[in-house]
Order: structure tokens, then sequence, then C-alpha cells
């Protein structure tokens, strides 16, 4: 990736507005379902804009420090042109269609760029057991079967490439089951502790596969735990003391316990340190495209529907609200987030809300 002076100009010009769409009131939010359909020169290219936010923010974290680990959570669908995204093309350029189309796979294409700024791609519960047919439940459709095919073959490619994959577990299975399928399957098991509205405390019990060495690389990890929650701790020095008892190699965290308590740097490094001493990576989770009400940056005076940037609530995340992230005022809130976890002195970050794409290329119907 190109390298550029470390200044917060950088992150500034990585992260503006493109110059595709004029930004229409209409799409800021949800349309009614009797809407007429928009002209695709009125819609923001959704998919790609948040490719973009990908490429700025990775591009920033690797000409301030290369070895900054950059995670993506469920990245395929930015890997991949969708439907909804080849349609907008052909109704912008009708001769499109008479081309041959590039392959997502080329140099430059979504498949190669986002496999770029990734050191390491996660996916949901590629360890866990299959979930088994209900009764009366119909076969999968042919769309169905295709789509978990072209799934499975990037994943592939993804290996193929040599980027690691993690598997982001969550099912009812022990985390030694789930590490040993990892390890079969080139997939490290990261074990997820709780939800965000259901906080649960790390494993008193020691982690699959306890390692000695210190770890400097994800290619050193044995085991890893994502605590989605701090808040099954009574306070923030509890959870700071349940980390430092832990000897995973690799855990992901908030960098709030709450709105006006952040981890500071100090915090951050205590949390390097496994509990018999070796280094360990310490990621933080970032939301890319989730705005919280418990964050710092969250005004009293925001209301969905009203605030350009709030969009709707999110499901299964009591406190998070999808945004307009192709907005600048977004894109400045999110750049100046990701700073500071680069200044608090994470190793890394898992980059979460990459699907956000998919839900609103559905809302929105092209004529």
């Amino acid at each position: 990736m190109p390298r550029f002076p470390i200044a917060a100009l950088a992150l500034a010009l990585a992260l503006a507005p493109g110059l595709a769409v004029a930004q229409d009131a209409r799409f800021l939010v949800p349309p009614a379902p009797d809407a007429k359909p928009p002209k695709p020169q009125e819609v923001p290219p959704f998919r790609e804009d948040l490719r973009a936010l990908v490429d700025g923010l990775a591009q920033y974290a690797e000409a301030r420090d290369p070895k900054f680990l950059f995670v993506g959570r469920e990245p395929l669908g930015l890997m991949a042109t969708s439907s909804w995204e080849a349609q907008r093309a052909a109704l912008l350029d009708p001769k499109a269609e008479d081309r041959e189309p590039i392959p997502d796979t080329a140099p430059g294409a979504p498949f190669r760029r986002i496999l770029r700024d990734l050191d390491a791609v996660a996916l949901d519960g590629l360890n866990c057991p299959k979930p088994k047919p209900k009764p009366g439940e119909p076969p999968p459709t042919s769309a169905e079967q295709k789509a978990e095919a072209a799934r499975e073959a990037r994943i592939k490619a993804i290996k193929a490439a040599g980027t690691p994959v993690l598997s982001l577990d969550a099912c009812a299975v022990s985390h030694y089951e789930l590490a040993r399928k990892g390890r079969a399957a080139h997939a490290l098991s990261v074990a997820v502790i709780g939800r965000p509205d259901a906080p649960k405390p790390l494993p008193a019990e020691r982690p699959p596969y306890e390692n000695s060495d210190g770890v400097a690389t994800l290619a050193d990890v044995k085991n890893a735990y994502w605590l989605r929650s701090p808040r099954a701790y009574g306070s923030k020095s509890e959870w700071l003391a349940a980390v430092a008892k832990s000897n995973a190699d690799l855990v992901v965290v908030d960098s709030f316990y709450a709105a006006d308590q952040p981890l500071t740097k100090a915090d951050v490094a205590s949390m390097k340190y496994k509990f018999m001493g070796p280094r360990r990576l310490v990621l933080a989770e970032i939301d890319l495209t989730a705005a919280r009400d418990d964050r710092y940056y969250w005004k009293r005076e925001w209301r969905i529907g009203e605030t350009p940037i709030l969009r709707e609530p999110m499901s299964g995340h009591a406190n998070g609200v999808l945004t307009n992230y192709w907005l600048q005022e977004w894109k400045d809130i999110l750049g100046a987030y990701f700073v500071g976890l680069m200044d608090l002195g994470f190793d890394g970050v898992l980059l979460d809300g990459l699907g956000a794409a998919d839900r609103l290329e559905y809302e929105v119907i092209l004529e």
C-alpha cells in the first residue's frame, strides 16, 4: 500500500468523501415500502463506499505502524461485486452490459483489494457444527446453494493466498474441541465470550493449547478470546484484573468499560502480558458502521431519523444504531476514534460492521 507522512491530515484525506454521488436526504432514512424506486445516479454506492472506508483506515494504519493488525469480521460481501452493484452499473452505463465483466479476483478488483487491506479474515462460527435441518424445513434453494458455494470458494481462495483465517466461535461446544477443529481446518478458533447485551466473564479454566511463549504475530497465536462486553465485571479494575489473570495468546476487547471510563494507555499496556508473564496480542473491536449511545462522541440531542448520520436501530444491539457511514460527519467521528485506538497502543483492531451494505442494498430497490 502507498505510504505517506504521518499526520492527522493523512487520515482526514484517506476518509474524504468520494465524487460519485451527491448526498440526497431521501437515503438517510430507510425508504417507505411503497416508495418510488430512485434513479441509480441518486443512490450512494453503498458497498463501494464501505470498501473505501476500509481502504482509507488500512492505508493510514500501515503508514503509521506496519505491524498494526487489521482483522476484518465477515468481509466476504465486500470481496465480491453484488448483483445490486452490477445492476446499478448497468443502469448508469447501459454499454457496460456488452463488455466482458472484470473478475472480482483481478488485480485492483474487490477480492484482491480487500485482501490486501487485511492481515486476517474472521468468520462467524466456521468451526461450529452446522445446524441440523428442522422437521418440515424445505431444502436449500438453488440460489442459497450457489451463495454457499461462492462463500466456500472465497474462503478457500483466502487460505490459498496465505491470509490467516479466524473462526469467531460462539456455539455451545467446548473451547478445547473448537480449538482442535480450528487447528485441523487452519482456522484459529477465537472463543466469543458473551454478547453486547448479555455479558459473560472470561473462562476460569486455562485456555486450550496454553502457550508459555511470547506472541508477536498472528502465526504465533494458539488460543484467543473475544470478550464482547466488559460489563460482566462490577468495575473497570475488576475487568482489567480478569484479563491479567488469563493466559490467552490473543484477546479482543472493547476500548471502554463505560461511556465515561475508557481504557488508558497504561490499561492497554497491562493487558499485553499473560498471567505467566510472556507477551500477547491485544486487539480493540471497532464497528465501522454503527454508532453507540455509550460512547464519548454521542450527543444528547441526537435522534434516529432526525440526525443525518443515524439511520435505524440495530437488532441484537441495544445501544447500536446503523449509520449513514458515507457521510463525512461519521467519517470524522470514526477517524478520530480509530486514531485514538492506535494512540492507546493496541496491537490492532477487529473491524466489525462490514456487512452493512447488504442491508442497505436490500432496502433501496433500483429502477
